[in-house]
């Protein structure tokens, strides 16, 4: 079976070009605003694309939601994006791109 409707439908509703990928966000700049971030706000940053929502942040850094927004806002702001969804997205980048299997601590078994 052509996936060529399902193409079609997803090029349709996106508006963009002739390829799905061409609506795809380039997070280039956003990634580049992660060297602004302070230790705290990268830590939010993390926690963030871990999918943590601000109650689940203020526990496990033992501070107040309101403190969790402020934080939430000089992260978006510093990687100039829109939402803690796009900041979400942005910190999975960065993490898969930082990750190195040479690195990564090895389970026991």
């Amino acid at each position: 079976m052509s996936d060529a409707p399902l193409r079609s439908g997803v090029v349709a509703y996106a508006g963009y070009g002739t390829d799905p990928v061409d609506a795809l966000p380039d997070w280039s700049d956003a990634l580049a605003g992660v060297v602004d971030l302070s230790a705290r706000e990268h830590q939010v940053f993390l926690m963030l694309g871990a999918g943590h929502s601000n109650r689940s942040i203020a526990t496990r850094l033992r501070v107040t939601e309101r403190t969790v927004k402020a934080h939430v806002a000089q992260v978006l702001s510093k990687l100039r994006v829109e939402s803690r969804l796009q900041a979400g997205l942005v910190a999975h980048a960065y993490r898969v791109m930082n990750e190195s299997p040479i690195h990564s601590p090895r389970r026991s078994g």
